[in-house]
C-alpha cells in the first residue's frame, strides 16, 4: 500500500507515445486493483506498493492512431454520459474487450481479460481525461473484474470506515471533507469497491483524490486542476488499506427537511439503491443482493436528514454523536 513517506508523482501524462519496457513505472491501488502505469497519473507513486493477488491492471501509453480503428468496429453501447461538456461512451466488442471513447480528449481500451488498459489522450493542458480515467474508467474496470460498487464517499476514522451515501449533489463529498478536517483520512470519493471473496464484506479504497467545490478549502489537500466550479485535489491524509465499513450514513438533504440523525434497521433493499451496476451484468444481481445484505447486517446504518442550508459542520456533529466518535 502507499505509505506516508512514499514519493508522490502528480505529473501530467500525455499518453501519446509507445511504452518503453525498461522505463519508469507509477503504481496505485484503487477500487481493488493493483495498478501499474508506464506514465505518471495523479495520486500514484514511483515506489513499490502492495497489491492484492490476481487483481493487477497495467496501464500503457498508446497513440490515438493505435486505438482509433477499434472505434470503427461494431460494438455494443453499454454506457453513455457527458463529462465536462464532452460525451463519454463505453463500447463493448464481440470478444468482451471494452473501448472507452471520451471524444477528442481520449480513448481507452481494456482487453477482454481485463488485465491491460491502453490509454491515448490529446496532448493538451486540459487534464479532464485524466480525471475521467481515475474516477470512471478505473472503477468500471473494477466492476468488470468482479467487484461490486457503492456510490458513496468514505473516510477512515477512529471508529472505522464511515461511508456517506447520497444521490449526486447530495452532499456526501462535503461531509467527507469535514470529517477529514477533523482528523479522518480519505478512503474514497464517490465510489467504494466491495468484495466478499473471503466470506466477509471488505471495502477497497479509491485513489487519494477528491472533487471539491471551488468555494471549499481543505488544508490536507493540494489542487491538481480546476474544472468549471470544481477543483480536483490530491488528499495527503488518505487511507490505503482494505477495511470493513463500520457505518453507512444515508444522506437526505431536502428543503424544509427536519435535521435529525437516527439509526435504522437496514436490509439489502435499504442499500441497493446506492449500488453501481450495468444492465448487462444482471447475472450478478443475486450476489450483489447478498453482498449488500451482509453489509447492512454488519455495519451501523444511520439516516441523516437536513435542509440544504444547514451547515455541514453541524451535520458532522450529529453523525459523530450517533456513531460514537464523541
Amino acid at each position: 500500500m502507499l505509505t506516508a513517506g512514499s514519493a508522490q508523482s502528480d505529473g501530467r501524462a500525455t499518453c501519446d507515445g509507445a511504452s518503453e519496457p525498461d522505463g519508469p513505472r507509477w503504481r496505485l491501488n484503487a477500487f481493488g486493483l493493483g495498478i501499474e502505469a508506464d506514465f505518471p497519473i495523479a495520486g500514484a507513486t514511483d515506489q513499490p506498493v502492495g497489491a492484492a493477488a490476481d487483481t493487477g491492471l497495467t496501464l500503457r501509453r498508446a497513440s490515438r492512431a493505435e486505438l482509433e480503428p477499434l472505434a470503427a468496429q461494431a460494438r455494443m453501447l453499454r454506457y453513455l454520459q457527458t463529462f465536462d461538456g464532452c460525451h463519454y461512451a463505453m463500447l463493448e466488442g464481440g470478444s468482451g474487450d471494452v473501448l472507452f471513447d471520451y471524444g477528442p480528449r481520449a480513448l481507452f481500451h481494456l482487453t477482454d481479460d481485463g488485465l491491460l488498459l491502453r490509454c491515448a489522450a490529446a496532448d493538451e493542458p486540459d487534464r479532464s481525461w485524466e480525471r475521467v480515467l481515475l474516477d470512471t474508467v478505473l472503477w468500471t474496470a473494477s466492476l468488470l473484474r468482479g467487484f461490486e460498487l457503492m456510490h458513496a464517499s468514505a473516510v477512515a476514522t477512529t471508529a472505522g470506515v464511515v461511508a456517506f451515501a447520497a444521490r449526486s449533489g447530495g452532499g456526501k463529498t462535503s461531509l467527507a471533507a469535514e470529517f477529514i478536517r477533523r482528523g479522518g483520512r480519505l478512503f474514497c470519493d464517490d465510489i467504494i469497491a466491495l468484495d466478499d471473496a473471503h466470506s466477509d464484506v471488505v471495502a477497497h479504497p479509491g485513489p487519494p483524490l477528491m472533487n471539491l467545490p471551488r468555494t471549499e478549502s481543505l488544508e490536507q489537500a493540494e489542487v491538481i486542476a480546476r474544472f468549471g466550479d470544481e477543483q480536483w485535489v490530491r488528499v495527503r491524509s488518505a487511507s490505503h488499506s482494505v477495511q470493513r465499513i463500520a457505518a453507512v450514513v444515508l444522506i437526505d438533504r431536502r428543503k424544509a427537511a427536519p435535521t435529525c440523525c437516527s439509526a435504522i434497521d437496514a436490509t439489502s433493499l435499504t442499500l441497493l439503491p446506492h449500488a453501481i451496476g450495468f444492465p448487462h451484468l444482471d447475472a450478478r444481481a443475486r450476489r450483489r443482493f447478498e453482498l449488500f445484505g451482509a453489509l447492512a447486517a454488519t455495519a451501523r446504518v444511520v439516516q441523516l436528514s437536513a435542509d440544504p442550508d444547514v451547515p455541514t459542520a453541524e451535520l458532522a456533529d450529529l453523525v459523530e454523536s450517533r456513531i460514537g466518535l464523541r
